[in-house]
């Protein structure tokens, strides 16, 4: 008996099989191109995502060890709030505008403009954005009605592979929480909103909570994978949630830390998160874990700004590691914001910083580096005592993706926050997750806390030395600055 989670990434699709006591038997990954064909732009072409998922989970469908060890369930991490249109029959209709598209900005200032952010905060998690799957259902019938009037659904990865196994057309809670349609109270979509927003209700799949079952695999899709007939689906979570899930950043003060391409992290939080978390860039949408409910945090800003300034000026990993062992306890002598990215809720695509100062004649490119490296910790850092503010206290960070394999960098985080922060010993927590998901939706793991504590390992942790956080002084206030201008 075995669980098999797929990560269905902005980027890449991953699959990986696990056996119940999360060895892993089996995985596949392969990369979805994004094209950029005009600036502001943005896209994937769906069935080049489409064919990509039919070859990595037809090569972990028919491995070996997975045919030793069949899987009894499948379940979901998707990527965020991308929607298309797609036809009655799973055909899709059009390109998926993924987050960086910069299209439909004014759409998106209509909506929100229907109620103050206070009101749409606590009526659905979040404020709308631009990428959120209303507005951009909304840009698609102003831009192409033809194509809207054929659409029978507007959908995210998630409800479309789901649609793709079991034939339901099946949103998981965290992900159908993106729309500005539906209702944190009772978990439904808000006949209100649907009319006043004057979207088509056709257009939205099923909500069902994280981690329930959808329904067994369908028989033709069973034949094309080579999957057991009976295997089951499951709702799975969105990505940040799901990984949250696969490093046990699952009860409240534990932060889940994706030190990946984003700098992102989700805080399990009950019912009732105070308003003023709107004012912070935070989101609030349903969370697998025992609270219900959990805080996300998005920035862009995480190792695309190092891997950026590492090929820029030609530094390699092993370059800036001893760069980094060499330096001493205070910051860089150069000052760094990293705001190299906007951030989603930033409207006009417009970057906001980008700034590095004190540059001399004796700098040298690990200087720099370096400084950004610190700019992204304390950044963090100034999130955590701004919830702390809101009454939304944190005491462990639990850290995975590329950037936690730099234990400098980790350790500075620690510092910063005055937080212990452990490392989690998992490569695809998104993965895990979800695969976590498909067990307590097939009954295999009585819950998900009970599942996490069976199953997830910490490799490495950092304790926080508050004197040298204290040197970082400087480097938070220039920060605190730029944290209330943006």
């Amino acid at each position: 008996m075995s669980l098999l989670g797929i990560d269905l990434g902005s980027s890449a699709i991953k699959a990986v099989a696990y056996t119940v006591d999360g060895e892993v038997l089996a995985s596949a990954r392969e990369p979805v191109p994004t094209y950029r064909a005009q600036p502001g732009w943005s896209e994937i072409k769906v069935e080049e995502s489409m064919a990509a998922f039919d070859r990595i989970l037809g090569s972990v469908a028919r491995d070996r060890a997975l045919r030793r060890d069949p899987p009894v369930a499948i379940s979901f991490s998707s990527s965020g709030r991308e929607v298309y249109p797609v036809a009655e029959d799973g055909r899709p209709l059009g390109p998926c505008l993924m987050t960086a598209d910069t299209r439909g900005d004014d759409v998106a200032a209509q909506t929100r403009a229907r109620r103050s952010p206070e009101d749409w905060f606590g009526l659905t998690g979040h404020v709308p954005r631009r990428m959120d799957p209303v507005n951009r259902a909304l840009w698609w019938r102003r831009e192409d009605p033809a194509v809207a009037a054929r659409a029978r659904w507007f959908m995210n990865w998630h409800e479309h592979y789901a649609l793709q196994l079991s034939g339901r057309p099946v949103v998981d809670a965290s992900d159908a929480a993106a729309w500005a349609t539906y209702d944190v109270a009772t978990g439904e979509w808000s006949s209100e909103r649907i009319a006043e927003s004057g979207i088509d209700a056709r257009w939205l799949p099923e909500i069902r909570p994280d981690a329930s079952p959808i329904g067994p695999v369908l028989d033709t899709a069973a034949k094309r994978y080579g999957l057991p007939r009976d295997v089951l689906i499951v709702t799975g979570a969105w990505d940040a949630f799901a990984a949250s899930v696969g490093s046990a950043a699952v009860d409240p003060g534990v932060i889940g830390l994706a030190c990946g391409t984003w700098h992102s992290f989700t805080v399990p939080v009950r019912a009732g998160w105070p308003v003023e978390l709107v004012h912070q860039d935070m989101t609030v949408a349903p969370h697998p874990g025992p609270t219900g409910f959990a805080i996300l945090r998005t920035d862009p800003n995480g190792t695309s700004v190092i891997d950026w300034a590492r090929g820029l000026m030609h530094v390699s990993t092993a370059d800036l590691a001893r760069g980094l062992a060499a330096a001493g306890s205070g910051p860089s002598g150069v000052f760094a914001d990293a705001l190299l990215t906007p951030r989603p809720h930033v409207a006009g695509g417009e970057a906001t910083g980008g700034l590095i100062a004190g540059l001399t004649l004796a700098t040298a490119p690990v200087d720099i580096i370096r400084a950004l490296l610190e700019a992204i910790a304390v950044h963090f850092a100034v999130t955590v005592d701004r919830l702390r503010r809101c009454g939304v206290e944190c005491t462990l960070v639990r850290a995975t993706g590329g950037g936690s394999k730099l234990d400098w960098w980790l350790q500075l985080h620690a510092d910063a926050t005055g937080m212990p922060v452990e490392v989690v010993d998992q490569d695809e927590p998104g993965a895990f997750g979800a695969a976590i998901l498909a067990g307590v939706g097939a009954g295999v793991y009585p819950s998900v806390s009970a599942a996490v504590a069976r199953l997830v390992r910490v490799s490495k942790r950092f304790e926080p030395d508050r004197g040298r956080g204290a040197l970082y002084a400087d480097v938070r206030r220039r920060l605190e600055k730029e944290a209330v201008a943006v």
